[in-house]
């Protein structure tokens, strides 16, 4: 089980989005040194008001290039990282007064590095990973408007990944999930921790293909309804505060290219959601390489 397991999850390392790409229930040997690439487009038509229903004041599009990179020190622990680059572009007539990203033009930045520690608690009955990190942001970029390129907030987290095969009653299945809490940096003294939870469930079709159903929920802890008036105190710091929370769906398909490449795509969108930008298109492409093989 332990081998069919690290095989089959060998190629689901690369399918998850680039904030979590080498997090997985069943971590790789040690020793192993993997890299990834992961190339985001996303495509926002509308906003969600606190109420759930949508307004549209504007489309943002924005592109998010990721370097992510893992080491496995033994067979119990995983350190990851992922360094994010981020280009937005506001379309619209209704620019937040004040920002300077809502011009039209495309906007770039480094954001926010991210740093996990994962550690194998259990492999029988079922894969159990809990893991910690922390998220820092890496320089003084824009987070007033629709087009900015993230929150820059600190962050510690706390959460796990749990999988399991269904290979007894569904051959070449699995189904995996992920829970985390994340403290976040207060702003003006208001708190907005958040949860985030993801469900998959993927099939093996053949040895180098594999398919899966993904679904991602958000719910935000404290924060403050969304939009806020202009000339409100809490108005220029309202793309940080917001009371986020959704629940989006979607599917990918991965393929293994080599016993160290593999690539794949993904497509998401919003199905409910408040307090934030509606995702009405998601793709993800993304390629990982092991520059060096673990010792299983």
């Amino acid at each position: 089980m332990r081998i069919k397991a690290a095989a089959w999850l060998s190629v689901c390392l690369a399918i998850l989005p680039a904030a979590r790409a080498t997090a997985q229930a069943w971590l790789p040997p040690e020793g192993s040194v993997n890299a990834g690439f992961v190339f985001n487009d996303t495509f926002n038509r509308q906003h969600y008001l606190p109420n759930g229903g949508t307004i549209d004041v504007g489309h943002t599009h924005t592109y998010i290039d990721s370097l992510v990179v893992s080491y496995a020190p033994s067979s119990r622990f995983l350190l990851a990282g992922t360094l994010p680059f981020v280009r937005a572009r506001y379309i619209g007539t209704h620019p937040h007064k004040g920002s300077t990203v809502d011009d039209g033009r495309y906007h770039s930045s480094i954001t926010d590095l991210r740093l996990q520690l994962h550690y194998q608690w259990l492999e029988e009955p079922f894969a159990l990973a809990p893991y910690i990190g922390v998220v820092r942001p890496l320089r003084d970029y824009p987070t007033l408007g629709h087009a900015t390129a993230g929150r820059r907030l600190n962050e510690e987290l706390i959460g796990f990944y749990i999988a399991k095969s269904l290979d007894e009653w569904l051959p070449r299945t699995y189904v995996q999930a992920r829970y985390a809490y994340s403290f976040v940096e207060k702003v003006a003294g208001v708190s907005h921790d958040q949860s985030n939870a993801d469900f998959e469930l993927g099939y093996f079709p053949g040895p180098r293909w594999s398919v899966r159903a993904i679904a991602n929920w958000q719910n935000t802890y404290g924060g403050i309804d969304v939009p806020v008036p202009v000339g409100r105190p809490l108005y220029p710091y309202h793309d940080q505060l917001a009371r986020e929370r959704y629940m989006q769906i979607g599917g990918g398909v991965a393929w293994t290219a080599t016993s160290r490449l593999s690539a794949y795509g993904l497509y998401k969108h919003s199905v409910s959601g408040a307090d934030g930008h509606r995702l009405n298109d998601g793709f993800t492409l993304g390629f990982g390489y092991t520059l060096r093989r673990g010792v299983q």
